[in-house]
Order: structure tokens, then sequence, then C-alpha cells
């Protein structure tokens, strides 16, 4: 089984090692277009484009404007895994850094919060008869997350895993030197979650620079030419 486990990590990956050197790519060539203003704009400096476009990533602004219970499920959604990732460092380094040993507690917040963001956020697709803001793919991508932080809530807490075998099977994929470790059904469970998750991953998550640049661009756009008129 882990034999068999490794070989899919690997391959899962690879294939996500491909689709964002592809998505790279693209950044590449499309960036240029859009520091183009349109016609009758002014072109703002490529840095403050740039410094516009990370702040606009990391608030999550345009989903604020938009809808402001959906924003505040959405950022507590992202700023949970991103503390739950760092929070796996541990798991895939030796010795452990400072700095992630120091957000541990932090990641076993958020290890909290994570699936409880996902349900906020399948509320408010369920109950309102309004507007619908998630699509199937999202739907899926929801429910792999909250499966895979009940699971690893459940190792945590009900069923204890043995997280050195943990450390050794991971730290074995990482120096391509993946050992055997004692068959753990809720971890292989878990385990394979998070791989059918990366395959999965949506592609706004890879172009979110360049829809993020395109819509400063028009909404720059616009506001001069009504600012003109």
């Amino acid at each position: 089984m882990s034999l068999t486990l490794a070989v899919t990590a690997y391959a899962v990956y690879a294939a996500f090692f491909v689709r964002l050197s592809w998505h790279f790519l693209l950044w590449m060539r499309t960036s240029h277009a859009l520091m183009q203003p349109y016609p009758s704009g002014r072109l703002r400096p490529p840095l403050v484009t740039r410094v516009l476009m990370a702040i606009d990533i990391v608030t999550l602004r345009r989903v604020f404007v938009a809808n402001g219970p959906l924003w505040f499920g959405s950022l507590i959604f992202h700023l949970s895994f991103l503390f739950v990732l760092l929070r796996h460092v541990r798991y895939f380094s030796d010795p452990v850094p400072a700095c992630v040993q120091d957000l541990q507690t932090c990641g076993v917040i958020a290890g909290y919060l994570l699936p409880a963001s996902v349900l906020w956020l399948l509320a408010l697709r369920i109950v309102p008869r309004g507007n619908r803001y998630l699509s199937w793919h999202n739907y899926v991508i929801l429910g792999l997350t909250l499966c895979i932080g009940a699971t690893g809530l459940m190792m945590r807490t009900l069923f204890r895993t043995d997280l050195i075998a943990v450390k050794l099977f991971t730290m074995g994929l990482l120096t391509f030197h993946p050992t055997a470790f004692r068959d753990s059904y809720l971890f292989i469970l878990h385990f394979a979650l998070v791989l059918i998750l990366v395959l999965l991953l949506p592609s706004h998550v890879f172009s979110a620079p360049l829809t993020t640049m395109e819509a400063r661009r028009r909404e720059d756009t616009l506001r001069r030419l009504m600012r003109n008129d």
C-alpha cells in the first residue's frame, strides 16, 4: 500500500507541476498585454499595478464588493487553509524551521476553522433563495476540503496516528526513497483526498493574477471615462 501511495503521489505532483508551468508561461505571455492601457486610458507604473493586484488577491477585494458574508467565509477559508499548510511543513523538513514551530498553535486553531469555514460557504449556497455563488466544481472542492479537514481532526483527536511513521513516509517521498509504514486507513484516506484535491484545483487559482489585473484595468478605465464625462 505504501508503494502504491508513493507512486500515485509522484504522478499527481508531476501533473501539478506541469500544469503550474503551463500557467506560468501563460502569465508571461499575457501580462505584457495586460500592462497596456485601454484606449483613452493611462498606464500605471508596472510596480504599482502589481502591488494593487497583490492587494486585490490577498484581501479578496472583489468578493468583498460583491457579497460581504461570502467574503468573510472565503477569507477565513483561505487563511485557515494557509496556516494548515504551513503547519504541515514540519512533516517535510528536518530539522523543522523555527518559524514553522512557532506557527503550530495557529495551525491547530486553523484546523478547526477550516471545516467551519467550508460549512459557512456551503450554507451561503444552500440556504439563500437568491443568487448562486458556487458551481458544481466549487461543491467538489469544498467537499474534498471538508473531508480532508475532518479526517485530519479525527487523526488528531479520536484515532491517533503514528506521526513518526507519517513523517518517515513523507520525508521518504521528498528524498525519492519512500518507506513502508504500518497501514493507517484513516491516514491513507486523508492523503488520497489531498492528492485528489491537488488534481482538481480550479483554474482560477492559477489565473488569479491575470484576471485580477484585467479587472483592475477595466475598473480604472471605466472610472476615468466616467470622470471625463
